[in-house]
């Protein structure tokens, strides 16, 4: 089994559970502040639950369902339809299992040297300053080289 599927342990919960945001609650009405002020039973049996969801693939068909909120575009004519953008509140749980999931596989591609160095879009500590760096010694011998 690769490292990638086995399960999660305490650690990569809590470390998902810390680096979540206060955001609005989806259908499931759980927010993060009440996760993080379960006991940590509770929070072990959370986490076989987790681990039951990515070990047999059944995902809660409740996970599917959101709450669609429409946003006003700052400084926009609010009664055109199309000057909203539309935020998708999904579970709270589901998000934490998200990210977990997330951290695994790109710990896991880092590690594995699976990812081109020259990639710097969506990783940690990369940005795309990075790129332009980069871009930078090429326009300039370009330009001497004509």
């Amino acid at each position: 089994m690769e490292t990638y599927n086995i399960p999660f342990c305490i650690d990569e919960r809590l470390d998902a559970l810390s680096k979540s945001k206060n955001s609005a609650v989806g259908p499931d009405d759980i927010h993060y502040q009440t996760l993080r002020h379960l006991p940590s039973e509770t929070l072990n049996t959370l986490l076989n639950i987790l681990n039951d969801i990515w070990i047999t693939g059944n995902f809660p068909s409740s996970w599917r369902q959101s709450y669609v909120v429409p946003i006003p575009e700052p400084e926009k004519d609010t009664t055109n339809p199309t000057n909203y953008r539309l935020i998708a509140l999904t579970s709270c749980v589901c998000k934490i299992m998200e990210r977990m999931i997330n951290n695994g596989l790109v710990w896991y591609l880092e590690r594995n040297k699976i990812i081109t160095p020259a990639q710097s879009g969506f990783r940690k500590g990369r940005s795309t300053t990075d790129q332009l760096v980069r871009l930078e010694p090429f326009v300039i011998e370009a330009f001497i080289q004509k």
